[in-house]
């Protein structure tokens, strides 16, 4: 299969951390996972559901590039990101967390476990380039707790050659104080291909006896029905 290229340019590249394949964002927790809870081959966990591995492994990571604190003040009940205090006034604007103001959106249509009930939005110091034909979808990484929720968009990164800045709303407890990582997972970018696409519907009938003999052979061995019979490796490198 013929592969495609992404590519990520920053000005900054070499001083920060670089963008890469989601599956470098792997949660440890999920890599200590035993596969089954017992010996038996009956109680599989999570890391048995290849589903969800794929959306682990699915896409390309931007990560923090700095590290930001979430800052709660209990007496003015201020909330505010900051950034390290000596970054040079003049790449500054690659780091700033800005707000959106609330009458740009519909209060339905808002994260409803939002703990803030404002728009921020994360500036970036990548810009990304996709062949012709191919855009980018951006949402909050797959599978990871964060105390923040993406607002997701497209953009055609074939023709959009500038810096992209991410929408989001925070979902964690905002009477804390947090600090998001340098290095951390900030967005997650997964390209796909521009195609034109037409809905059916169909309403099928079928025989019952049938269905259940395919179930039989379908499901015959104890583990990994899915894998071995559906499942079709993707590849981001």
């Amino acid at each position: 299969m013929l592969e495609k290229t992404i590519e990520f340019f920053s000005p900054l590249k070499g001083y920060i951390p670089d963008p890469k394949p989601a599956s470098f964002f792997i949660p440890k927790e999920y890599k200590a996972m035993k596969p089954y809870i017992t010996d038996s081959l009956q109680y599989p966990t999570v890391k048995k559901c290849i589903p969800f591995l794929d959306a682990f492994m699915t896409g390309y990571i931007l990560p923090f590039s700095i590290e930001y604190e979430f800052v709660y003040d209990k007496d003015t009940n201020e909330r505010l990101f900051t950034i390290p205090r000596n970054i040079p006034s003049e790449f500054v604007g690659y780091f700033t967390i800005s707000e959106h103001h609330n009458h740009q959106t519909a209060p339905e249509l808002r994260p409803s476990n939002r703990t803030i009930d404002t728009a921020f939005k994360f500036s970036n110091p990548w810009v990304i380039k996709t062949p012709p034909g191919y855009s980018c979808i951006f949402v909050t990484p797959f599978n990871h707790t964060l105390p923040f929720e993406l607002v997701t968009g497209i953009v055609d990164t074939d023709q959009y050659e500038d810096y992209i800045k991410f929408p989001f709303y925070w979902t964690s407890d905002n009477t804390k104080n947090v600090i998001l990582q340098k290095g951390s997972p900030m967005a997650l970018v997964i390209p796909f291909k521009r195609e034109s696409w037409k809905m059916k519907t169909n309403y099928s009938l079928y025989d019952q006896k049938t269905e259940d003999k395919k179930m039989v052979n379908y499901f015959s061995n104890l583990a990994n029905n899915y894998k071995n019979k559906n499942w079709r490796k993707k590849s981001f490198k």
